[in-house]
């Protein structure tokens, strides 16, 4: 289950760089602004997080999946 930690990673790595990207294009004060920076949050706790399950080796559905496959 690695690969779904290892996708977040990958895909908040990419909309992290475009966002980078369009910051300077962005005025501050403005409704754009604000929608950036709640995106840089979300962002940015999603890339920390699964990058802690990747490094941990942590697979959070491992429980569940073992539930099914029974």
């Amino acid at each position: 289950m690695s690969g779904i930690s290892r996708l977040l990673f990958a895909s908040s790595a990419v909309l992290l760089s475009l966002l980078a990207l369009s910051a300077p294009y962005v005025d501050p004060g403005t409704p754009t602004f604000v929608i950036s920076l709640l995106s840089l949050g979300m962002l940015t706790v999603t890339l920390v997080g699964s990058a802690a399950f990747i490094y941990l080796g942590w697979d959070p559905f491992e429980e569940v999946l073992d539930q099914i496959g029974s």
